[in-house]
């Protein structure tokens, strides 16, 4: 061959040299992608689009804390606090108390009755929803009077189990607390203890049940002055008792199923427990911020 042939195939030779020295370290494009910037089939380089979400981590799954040795009867949390508390829902006024705590920004505990729920499941769900406790009042509300054989063990295990197993399936959580119809304590605490709950009573009574069955300014009085006196030995921190429906079986004319002037007073109930200092907080201790930030709670 010719030295100037041999010369000129010299030349492209190095000239394709360089060309792919280029291509390969092109910093306009990753290692492992065409010249799009798609991945090179084959290849092990990692791509994440540039509008992708990074997943949230899961919150864990509600649970109670361990049952309380002792019956409860003041509100948890440090400083001053107060637990509002409702019970024998659902009923027609409970959407009612739930609305005007959600408008005044507090938090509380409804205690139902399993009748109710499985009466009312979309007011439970609902109410729940909103981010408020619901506990467990027994399935019937009777007294141990109005029972064949009183509160045996027994009978509060079933009242207690489907209460709490229905109230579960329509909150999506389990039930913490369980509070005796009546305030009546035989056999309760440690039978509620082996259902998983604290038993609670209250230290402040509203009396709203004997309000009448009609709106009256002076019925409205009467609970706002009842639902703010707390004793002496609880002032720090009351458990307050109202009451969303009637569940016990009383004549009308002992207890009413009239709640509008529940619902009147509330407003005037939240409005002084705030001017003294108080944060209200459900039965696990959590304020309504806290209940919104998706906080689990737990009493001290």
């Amino acid at each position: 061959m010719s030295r100037s042939r041999w010369s000129t195939l010299a030349t492209a030779l190095v000239a394709g040299g360089f060309l792919l020295t280029a291509c390969a370290s092109s910093p306009n494009r990753p290692e492992g992608t065409r010249q799009s910037g798609t991945p090179v089939a084959g290849s092990h380089q990692p791509y994440s689009s540039p509008h992708a979400v990074p997943h949230a981590a899961p919150r864990p799954a509600p649970t109670c804390p361990p049952p309380a040795r002792k019956v409860i009867r003041s509100a948890p949390g440090k400083g001053m606090t107060v637990a509002l508390t409702f019970d024998d829902g659902p009923g027609p006024a409970m959407l009612a108390i739930a609305n005007v705590l959600r408008t005044k920004g507090v938090t509380a505990t409804f205690f139902d009755t399993g009748a109710h729920d499985d009466a009312d499941p979309a007011t439970v769900a609902k109410v729940a929803s909103m981010g408020f406790l619901i506990g467990n009042h027994t399935w019937d509300h009777d007294y141990p009077a109005r029972t064949t054989s009183g509160w045996t063990v027994a009978y509060l295990r079933d009242q207690l189990a489907r209460t709490s197993a229905l109230q579960r399936r329509l909150t999506g959580r389990p039930t913490c607390f369980f509070r005796p119809p009546g305030g009546y304590l035989t056999n309760v605490r440690k039978t509620a203890a082996r259902e998983g709950m604290s038993t609670v009573l209250w230290s402040v009574d509203a009396r709203d049940w004997a309000q009448p069955g009609y709106a009256d300014p002076a019925a409205v009085t009467k609970i706002v002055v009842r639902a703010t006196s707390p004793a002496a030995d609880d002032r720090r921190h009351p458990i307050v008792l109202m009451h969303a429906a009637k569940a016990s079986h009383e004549d009308e004319s002992k207890v009413s199923s009239y709640r509008g002037n529940t619902v009147a007073a509330l407003p005037r109930i939240i409005d002084w427990y705030a001017a003294h200092g108080y944060r209200f907080v459900d039965l696990l201790g959590r304020t309504a911020s806290q209940v919104t930030a998706g906080e689990a709670g737990t009493r001290p």
